[in-house]
């Protein structure tokens, strides 16, 4: 009685139209632990759920799709005082929603928009807590319409959206001869696109003006000058946008600034940093090319400013310089970079993107080619230079900025490329499951796909993988033979497109079942024997060696039958065909929890490197004793979204994790996976976006993250030489250099990623991103001093 009297304060008195009509949800609820075939009835059949809110079978649920969209058939055109949304969030990852556009239509095919419901409810009822579980039903009464259909167009925050009652209040009949207002639509879903880009530009151009204000407040400037900032930041507030239109949502790009009003914000910046006494252009060697760029800042220059660089590299390495440029003039500036002086290297040139992401958090990770761009007013922008190495020598060159406002700076670059070769194959084997055997997958589709493969594979991806459909399974008779073989041309193509790689993997996301046959049968394990002798023998012909074809069976096992289906699927494929690879992801937090026969009939095991860091005892413990007995170990990552990861301490420093512990092998989930949306337009991506690239559907673009992955390749290699070169001079007159050399090699990374835990992979945190440069540099150094080629 008590929950009922509650529920009647915290809903309209209003009759509720929409009990037990019918309605549409687009698209169909996916979350596992509350969808049934009830979805259909549930959100209109006045049943309000108890208990935990999105494991019950009378809540509709939704995970990682945005947006959602219900639309309820009142029946005929009925008068609409408002709409309830009952929800729940608080723990688990689980959010209120960002946004609820309630429109309406007479024929269901012209939409008129009535309001925003989260925006009403808050301000009639006061928002959701803002801290633990709770269950919060969004409502309003205050509103004037009309039609037979009503939509809701849900824009979840954060993977999850969960719903178990909506109802529609009914209004007054004299609304039912009022014209509806406003602008008609007829694509529900372009609206929300449309919605989506305007709330999340909004909030970014609200945001700016808010810190810039703040900044301008504190800022060590003479009292005139403030006054005049605050006065021309109070002009740029009374004029701020209201609304924030696109031609064409799918074309849109939230690059920054967004608008003429965002560079005029940020213009104002620059004179911020004039009253500074920052002079109009300015460029330094930045500390880390992965240190985060500043935004809004009253400090756009570090307290020394680095005019040159030293790199030493080996022969065929990759490395990169950044110079940061501090653009304080009140105009945009073309600048023009040159590379000089460099005979023994090619340079490649690049500048940083700033752009938006979901979260809110701006970036400039987004890496363009080209030597002429154009810096914004009163931002920070940067030039990233990729150096070759190409032939052995030094070289004294210099990078020449120049700008069409007669600015011309020259940062000046000593080049040491040693006679010491990278190898053609990295001894770090990487990958990220692509999926580039079928047409379309995630971001990848035939309009990038071969640009896509090009790219990862010039930053040493050389592990591809596929899907099971590469690996049809054939026909068999009732004691298991296979009668017919399966089609071969998915595989044979699947290899076409990545022909030399080092291996390749295909995720079978096996069952419980094979051929008709029950795990644990005769059948079953004559079945996935002729199944695998023949994938087996197929690779072969193909020119496949052992240990270059292999197998991920059930993704991320954490459960004991996860175990055991794995186990038995490993033990039939073993049986037949020992030479195929089986490799595992185990999730286990406590891993000595796993079953014992998991590690035993597998041939790689990888963790997951930020579990790992959640528990480091149990895992160096565990999987080092399982390395020890001949098991080959890998680490994977699949945190997200990826923007907003460090591409120091999560993309660079894996590569360091696995020379710790010995692994040969990483991935990264995932190369391809952009959440089916433009990188270049974040603010309409559906769930986490996992890529270190900016993908879009006709266009590859480097970025930081994925460059990172590519130095820390390089990294693992340097480090192997160093250890092979000190194991084998450990006697001798080089004695000496070899223990300083293993010493680097155990203590010095011991105390270089010490300090990077579960909680550090955030590229905002502030962090030292130097030390793995230092131990490389010093590492280079042992490995001439062991090898005698200086």
């Amino acid at each position: 009685m008590i929950w009922l009297c509650l529920l009647l304060l915290t809903s309209s008195q209003r009759p509720n139209i929409a009990l037990n009509r019918p309605y549409q949800l687009q698209p169909m609820p996916n979350y596992r632990h509350c969808t049934d075939p009830d979805d259909r009835i549930q959100l209109t059949d006045g049943q309000y759920v108890r208990g935990y809110f999105w494991t019950q079978r009378g809540t509709v649920g939704w995970q990682n799709v945005s947006p959602v969209i219900i639309t309820v058939d009142l029946g005929s055109n009925m008068p609409i005082a408002g709409v309830s949304f009952n929800t729940a969030a608080g723990v688990a990852g689980v959010q209120f929603p960002n946004a609820i556009w309630v429109l309406v239509s007479a024929d269901g095919k012209q939409w008129f928009e009535v309001g925003d419901l989260v925006q009403a409810s808050n301000a009639q009822n006061g928002p959701p807590p803002s801290q633990g579980y709770a269950v919060h039903r969004f409502w309003t009464d205050r509103w004037k319409a009309c039609g037979r259909f009503i939509s809701l167009i849900v824009i979840p925050q954060g993977p999850f959206c969960f719903a178990d009652e909506i109802e529609v209040y009914k209004g007054d009949d004299v609304w039912l001869t009022q014209p509806l207002k406003g602008k008609p639509h007829g694509d529900l879903k372009e609206f929300a696109q449309r919605k989506e880009i305007e709330r999340c530009a909004l909030r970014r151009l609200r945001a700016d003006l808010e810190e810039l204000r703040r900044i301008i407040e504190h800022a060590d400037v003479a009292l005139d000058a403030r006054d005049k900032l605050m006065r021309r930041l109070n002009e740029l507030a009374s004029s701020m946008p209201r609304s924030f239109e696109v031609d064409e949502p799918s074309l849109f790009s939230a690059t920054l600034p967004l608008n003429e009003w965002h560079r005029e914000l940020f213009k104002l910046q620059a004179q911020l940093w004039q009253a500074l006494r920052i002079t109009n252009f300015t460029a330094f060697v930045a500390h880390s090319p992965y240190d985060p760029l500043p935004y809004l800042t009253p400090e756009p220059l570090p307290k020394e400013r680095i005019l040159s660089a030293r790199l030493t590299m080996l022969q065929d390495e990759v490395r990169h310089i950044a110079i940061n440029l501090v653009n304080a003039d009140e105009r945009p500036i073309k600048v023009r970079v040159k590379a000089d002086g460099f005979p023994i290297a090619t340079a490649q040139i690049r500048h940083a993107v700033w752009t938006d992401t979901k979260e809110g958090v701006p970036i400039a990770a987004a890496l363009p080619e080209g030597d002429e761009f154009v810096a914004a007013a009163g931002m920070i922008g940067q030039v990233w230079v990729t150096f070759l190495a190409t032939k052995v020598g030094k070289a004294k060159g210099r990078i020449a900025l120049v700008t069409d406002a007669d600015d011309q700076i020259e940062i000046g670059i000593q080049l040491s490329v040693l006679p010491i070769s990278m190898p053609r194959r990295q001894s770090l084997h990487l990958g990220g499951w692509d999926y580039t055997d079928v047409e379309q997958r995630y971001g990848v589709n035939p309009l990038n796909r071969d640009e896509f493969i090009k790219h990862i594979r010039e930053r040493f991806v050389d592990i591809p993988w596929a899907s099971r459909f590469v690996m049809p399974s054939g026909k068999f008779d009732e004691a298991g033979r296979m009668i017919e073989p399966p089609d071969t041309s998915n595989f044979d193509r699947w290899l076409e497109r990545w022909k030399g790689a080092s291996r390749y993997y295909v995720f079978l996301s096996v069952e419980g079942s094979f051929g008709g046959a029950k795990v644990g049968t005769d059948k079953f394990a004559n079945s996935v024997g002729e199944w695998i002798s023949f994938w087996w023998g197929h690779a072969q012909k193909r020119g496949l060696k052992k240990g270059q074809f292999g197998v991920l069976l059930v993704d991320e096992p954490h459960t004991p039958e996860q175990d055991e289906l794995t186990i038995a699927w490993a033990e039939a494929i073993k049986r037949a065909a020992p030479e195929v690879v089986i490799w595992v992801d185990p999730t286990w937090r406590e891993p000595e929890k796993m079953n014992q026969r998991l590690p035993e009939v597998v041939d790689v095991l990888c963790p997951n490197r930020i579990i790992w860091l959640s528990n480091p005892k149990a895992h160096d413990s565990f999987y080092i004793a399982w390395r020890n007995k001949g098991k080959r170990l890998a680490l994977y990552s699949c945190s997200g979204p990826s923007k907003l990861l460090d591409p120091y301490s999560y993309y660079r420093l894996q590569a360091w994790h696995c020379f710790a512990i010995g692994a040969d092998e990483m991935f990264f989930w995932a190369f391809g996976d952009n959440a089916g949306n433009s990188c270049w337009n974040a603010y309409l991506d559906p769930r986490n976006c996992y890529t270190p690239l900016f993908l879009a559907p006709k266009s590859v673009t480097a970025a930081k993250h994925m460059e990172a992955i590519r130095d820390g390749v390089q990294d693992y290699e340097i480090l192997k030489m160093l250890s092979e070169a000190a194991t084998q001079f450990r006697r001798g007159k080089k004695a000496a250099i070899a223990a300083e050399a293993e010493k680097l090699l155990t203590d010095g990374l011991k105390s270089m990623l010490a300090p990077i835990g579960a909680n550090e992979i955030y590229w905002m945190r502030e962090k030292d991103r130097t030390g793995a440069d230092k131990i490389r540099e010093r590492a280079i150094e042992l490995l001439l001093k062991l090898t005698g080629r200086n």
